[in-house]
């Protein structure tokens, strides 16, 4: 071990090193700067994340990309957080862990977890040493816990590490050790920007391939895609830590926002930073949002397995040129007037999806109507194939009643789907749009009118276009 390795601050609470020059350092200023990047942010309405990668630039050009990582853990029971980045300043062996008892931050103190540090040396105490030098001024784990105290609360504890080279065998037995102890109350968070100073233009084009690659587990196509400085994701082997322990705990990697610095107001372009939040969420998660329309029910668990049997079973019985019956059995809100959207994919591709509002049949024919629709009917796709139907994953959103609004400050992106409607045209976009795009409110209702709509980008804004806004409880396979 080198000199650097041993060498140990005094234990007490690491000072903020980086205030006011990546983020404001009065307290009131910070707390309304992280706030409102966060109600700009949308949530996933998926189960919570174990594991995000975010950005650590100054606030101004990042912290908007950052908090569209850090919303999906509002609510989410977390106390610890273990924060991982590489060294910008300091070249050493091994994972550094922070000696220090605290770290202090304008909105206050946040203690490190010394019991969960002592577990993680005794799995290999080859690997894990204190070292607060290094930590001392490095700025890429400190931007990230402001935005912890305000999504997890004062009580989440930290465990700051820092890699100080490119050692694949130090990556694998970082998610090696990581993999045999963290619980479900633990989220890491793994801080690195991505391209660093080509054009704006450039920089779109390579960070779409690093984010391609993590989120196909590719770790060699990840590096394939590091050849040079302005490829260069600034922690890179963190990143990597991230893709063999999702790997490990069987979570599936979705991007939640992208931009460049370039994005920022009056940033020039010909040099330029990426940025992206990317979130690893439990496989088999299922989106629901909360049902908040008095009198709406929500299917429990076994008769959304019921509805999405409907769907399968009916293109099924569709191939075979047979009618799908519905069992006389199927439980009491199948039998309500309820609207429906059947969406199918084969695997992050669309590939049909019809919906009806305002049924006049039961939920279940609604259900059953609309698979058909889906699969056959899509106007902007080809007719399902037989052979596709084993590929194909199912999402069904049973909705609420649509309410017809005069104020567009009351949608919430990512909870309210939206229909707008002008004269003969009009468009709809589900609640999840919004989340699966990391579209702010405004972002989706620019896209809503004039994507969807064929209407002008503004037209939610002149009062010209009706606005109606729903819910939805979305589920799938």
């Amino acid at each position: 071990m080198s000199s650097m390795q041993k060498a140990q601050d005094n234990r007490g609470v690491r000072q903020a090193a980086v205030s006011s020059q990546f983020y404001p350092s009065d307290k009131i200023e910070l707390s309304t700067m992280i706030d409102n990047f966060l109600s700009q942010a949308t949530a996933t309405n998926t189960a919570v994340p174990q594991i995000l990668i975010v950005p650590h630039a100054g606030y101004v050009y990042s912290g908007r990309v950052a908090a569209f990582a850090f919303k999906q853990l509002q609510n989410s029971g977390f106390n610890r957080a273990i924060i991982i980045g590489r060294s910008h300043q300091e070249f050493f062996e091994g994972v550094a862990i922070d000696g220090s008892d605290a770290w202090q931050t304008p909105l206050g103190e946040v203690a490190l977890d010394k019991d969960f540090i002592s577990k993680l040396q005794k799995q290999d105490n080859s690997l894990f040493f204190e070292n607060s030098a290094v930590h001392k001024t490095e700025h890429c784990l400190e931007v990230e816990v402001p935005f912890l105290q305000k999504v997890l609360g004062g009580d989440i504890k930290i465990v700051p590490m820092l890699f100080g080279d490119d050692n694949l065998q130090t990556v694998q037995k970082l998610a090696d050790a990581l993999f045999s102890i963290i619980d479900e109350r633990t989220v890491v968070i793994i801080s690195s920007d991505l391209a660093h100073y080509p054009s704006y233009d450039d920089a779109n084009k390579i960070d779409k391939k690093t984010i391609d690659a993590i989120l196909s587990d590719n770790i060699n196509g990840f590096e394939q895609n590091m050849p040079n400085l302005q490829t260069t994701a600034c922690a890179k082997n963190a990143i990597q830590t991230a893709m063999l322990l999702a790997k490990q705990m069987g979570l599936q990697g979705k991007l939640l926002k992208y931009a460049n610095s370039g994005d920022a107001a009056s940033q020039a372009r010909d040099r330029v930073v990426g940025y992206a939040a990317l979130g690893f969420f439990s496989a088999d998660a299922r989106r629901s949002a909360p049902c908040k329309e008095k009198g709406t029910e929500c299917l429990a668990e076994q008769e959304q397995k019921i509805a999405l049997q409907i769907v399968r079973e009916t293109l099924q019985a569709a191939f075979e040129k047979k009618d799908y019956p519905l069992s006389a059995d199927l439980p009491k809100i199948f039998q309500e007037n309820r609207g429906v959207f059947v969406t199918l994919k084969r695997g992050e591709q669309l590939r049909g999806c019809i919906g009806n509002f305002q049924p006049d049949i039961s939920l279940g024919q609604n259900i059953k109507d609309m698979a058909l629709s889906a699969g056959f009917s899509d106007s902007r796709f080809t007719p399902l194939q037989k052979d596709e139907l084993k590929d194909i994953e199912i999402e069904i959103s049973v909705l609420s009643a649509l309410q017809k609004i005069t104020d567009p400050n009351i949608i919430v992106a990512g909870e309210h789907g939206v229909m707008v409607r002008k004269g003969r045209q009009g468009g709809v976009y589900l609640p999840q749009v919004a989340a699966e795009m990391g579209w702010t409110r405004e972002e989706f209702l620019n896209s809503l009118c004039s994507e969807k709509a064929g209407l002008a980008r503004d037209c939610w804004l002149d009062g010209s276009a009706e606005l109606f806004i729903f819910t939805a409880q979305v589920f799938s396979e």
